[in-house]
Parts: C-alpha cells; sequence; structure tokens
C-alpha cells in the first residue's frame, strides 16, 4: 500500500492556536514565546507539539529523556527505527514529542494503515461483513492508531512523570483528528494499555474516545531459576502433560536451540521460515496485522542483544520458532510460527512454549508476556490474564456513529483466565 505525502508532511513551521495553547508542528522554533493564552494563563508554560515525518529525524535526546526511564521497551529507539524500515510499504509514520515549554514530557508513535475488520471484530458481525457485499467497506478500513505495528498488548505513549497527561491527550487528539482527516482515516485509536497505564488516558473519554476491552495479556511472574525446577513443582497431572510432550522429541532430531548472534538468526529466518509465522497469524481468530519478512530483519539487525530467536529445528531446518524480545525485567514471548505438518506428531507448539519458558527463567526476570491467545493452555501453564483497553474514535458523521455505537462489537472477546492450581501445595 503506497501512499503519498499530505499536507501534514509539508516541513515548513505549521502553527495551531488554541484558547490556552499553541501547538507547533514541525519545529518547535520558539514555542514558549508563541503562547496564545489568556493572560491569567501567562504564568502557565504552553504545551507544544513537535512532529516527525521519520524515525531518523526523531530528536534522539528528547526521546530518550522521556522514554529511557520507563520499561516501555516498544518505544526504544532502535524498535521504533525498526519497525519503520520494516513496514514503510504498508504503513506512514509519524513521531511526535510533547513539549512544555522546552521541556519534553511526552512521546507517541502514530501510524496510518488499512485493517480488515473480520480480522478481529466480533464473529456474529464479521460473518455478514464478509459474506454481504453491502458492508464488504469494512474489510478495508483505514486506521490512525497512537500505537506502532507488533508491540503486542502494549501501548506507544509514554508521560513523563511532571506531563500533564490532559493537556498532552488534548493536542494529540487535535493533532491527530486533523491528520486522519487529511489522510482519509476511519477512525483514530489509541492502544493498547495496562491497568496501570490506564488512569493518564481517562482524558481521552471527555475528547469522544470510547474505552473497549481487548483480549487479555497472559503473564506469568517466575518463582522458578529454570525449567526443570518449575516442572518438579507441578502436581502430578500436569507434569505428565508437560512429559507426555517433551518425550516426543526424544529420538526425533529435533532439537531446540535459542539463536542469539544476528547473523545466525539472518541466515536461517528465510522467506520459507517466515511463511510459517504467517500461517500461524492467519489461522489465529485474533490478528491485527502480518508482519512482513523485512520487519523482523530489521528487528535482528538493530536490537541485537535484547532479541532472540527460539528454535526448534530438525535436519538443519527450522520448524517451529518464536520471537523474543527482553529488557532487565521483562521477557515478551512474540511472535511465532510452525510447521502444521508436523505439530501432532512432536507437540510442537508445546514444546516451544516449554522452551521458551526455560529461556525466560534462565533470564531471571520478573515477569514473561506470554501472548494474547490460547488462553485455556496459557492458564494451565500458571500464568494470569490481565486486561488491556484501547480508545478509539471514528471520523466523520457516519464512523463516528458507527464506533460510538458499535464499539462493544469492534474487537472479539475473550474470556481472561486465573491461573489453574497446577503446584504442590508444599509451594
Amino acid at each position: 500500500m503506497a501512499l503519498g505525502r499530505g499536507p501534514e508532511a509539508d516541513t515548513r513551521e505549521r502553527m495551531i492556536s488554541t484558547a490556552t495553547e499553541t501547538v507547533v508542528v514541525g519545529t518547535l522554533a520558539n514555542a514558549a514565546t508563541v503562547s496564545s493564552a489568556p493572560a491569567e494563563e501567562a504564568a502557565r508554560s504552553p504545551y507544544a507539539i513537535r512532529v516527525f515525518n521519520s524515525a531518523q529525524e526523531i530528536d534522539r535526546a528528547d526521546w530518550a529523556k522521556v522514554c529511557a526511564p520507563t520499561d516501555a521497551t516498544f518505544m526504544d529507539l532502535r524498535f521504533v527505527g525498526a519497525v519503520e524500515a520494516g513496514m514503510k510499504p504498508d504503513c506512514r509514520f509519524w513521531f511526535v514529542i510533547v513539549y512544555e515549554g522546552r521541556e519534553p514530557v511526552a512521546c507517541a508513535g502514530l501510524t496510518f494503515m488499512k485493517v480488515d475488520f473480520t480480522d478481529f471484530g466480533d464473529p456474529r458481525v464479521t460473518w455478514l461483513v464478509k459474506y454481504n457485499p453491502l458492508l464488504w467497506r469494512f474489510r478495508n478500513m483505514r486506521m490512525l492508531f497512537c500505537s506502532l505495528p507488533g508491540s503486542p498488548g502494549d501501548r506507544s505513549i509514554v508521560f513523563a512523570p511532571a506531563a500533564d497527561t490532559a493537556r498532552v491527550l488534548t493536542l494529540l487528539d487535535e493533532h491527530m483528528m486533523k491528520l486522519a482527516t487529511d489522510v482519509g482515516a476511519d477512525a483514530v485509536i489509541f492502544k493498547e494499555f495496562s491497568p496501570p497505564h490506564e488512569a493518564p488516558m481517562k482524558p481521552l473519554l471527555g475528547l469522544g474516545y470510547l474505552q473497549v476491552e481487548v483480549p487479555p495479556m497472559h503473564l506469568l511472574d517466575p518463582a522458578f531459576k529454570s525449567f526443570t525446577d518449575y516442572t518438579a513443582a507441578l502436581r502430578t497431572r500436569y507434569r505428565q502433560q508437560v512429559t507426555k510432550s517433551t518425550r516426543k522429541l526424544t529420538g526425533s532430531g529435533i532439537v531446540s536451540t535459542v539463536l542469539t548472534d544476528p547473523d545466525e538468526i539472518l541466515r536461517r529466518y528465510t522467506r520459507e521460515t517466515h511463511e510459517m509465522y504467517r500461517e500461524m497469524t492467519l489461522k489465529s481468530d485474533l490478528r491485527v496485522e502480518v508482519l512482513p519478512h523485512e520487519y523482523y530483519r530489521e528487528l535482528t539487525r538493530r536490537m541485537a542483544g535484547q532479541i532472540e530467536l527460539i528454535a526448534l529445528i530438525k535436519d538443519d531446518r527450522i520448524i517451529a520458532f518464536g520471537w523474543c524480545i527482553f529488557d532487565k525485567t521483562t521477557y515478551h514471548m512474540m511472535y511465532a510460527g510452525l510447521d502444521y505438518r508436523l505439530n501432532k506428531q512432536f507437540d510442537l507448539y508445546f514444546n516451544l512454549m516449554y522452551a521458551g519458558f526455560d529461556r525466560a527463567l534462565n533470564r531471571g526476570v520478573r515477569r514473561i508476556h506470554v501472548g494474547q491467545t490460547a488462553t485455556v493452555f496459557k492458564t494451565r501453564m500458571g500464568c494470569f490474564s490481565e486486561r488491556r483497553h484501547i480508545y478509539p474514535k471514528g471520523v466523520g458523521f457516519l464512523m463516528s456513529r458507527l464506533f460510538h455505537y458499535g464499539s462493544s462489537l469492534l474487537v472479539i472477546k475473550k474470556p481472561s483466565g486465573e491461573p489453574s492450581e497446577i503446584f504442590k501445595r508444599s509451594r
């Protein structure tokens, strides 16, 4: 999907004045001196938006000043650059820093892309959309996200502790709605937010956005140093289930390994291997994007030391794999793929998950993110669910009403799961 440059891409300075602040788009030029606020507000520093049309243009020092102190792995500039480079043909990006005077107080990543509603909507409605030609328009919806592709269950906006989030979100909403009109977007969506990050987003509700629940993230807070220790602590029937799957690899010639060297990952992660990820994604009942082969190659090049590929290999060919990103506290088990022809014979999915758990436990992290699908299996692994929300608003007369009244059908509903009682009571 190739997109032309719109008015927002003009590099000339453009200022939008409101009753309380002046938004500077493109440059910050003297933002502290151009406020149009009334006299009684003069003591307050104006808030200004600086928009970058590519990741290379981002003011790295100001971005890092806001994002580095947080746990926002998916706002790391290396990740941001990899996403843009890997997704550029199919998406259009903008990156925003909001300032109070000269001080950066918030950063956000914006993405414009086309999505198919039937990939993630309520099945009762998506069936109608698929088979009613009058509704095919919703199979090619244009969305402007405050989010970056490939950041599962996480946010793409970060606030400094001193930020007035209401002022930040008001300015960002004003800019995004103007941008949405320029590029012809059907809706603006902020996504995805966990409970600790929901409170700062409340001002969006007063700006016409709705809070919509999406499938939860499954998490595990490790209490073991290795998967061997984890297995030993399981109740008998759960341990037997693990043993039944792992024994299928005995004598099979399948080797479990963790690839960390970028050159080795790039050599092994071929387009044929990538097709296994595509097949697995397309089989899922929840998908917003199918990430291209180049996306993973860019992540590998740019995030060396923080990205690894867990792989099951047979006859020197990857037959199952999982992409993982980690930092000092969290291990993100992200996207996976497998050879479905061999899955039943060798329980590839289960064994891949066990290998991922083992690697994460060995890393000594405080939390493991295990994804938003396969709820039953993951609760039986001891995972608990943490809710996630998005904030959508339609653009224009028709879409604003459709999103307002149909928000409950926007995303497929999946039950949250409490951890199963899988461990021995002595634990």
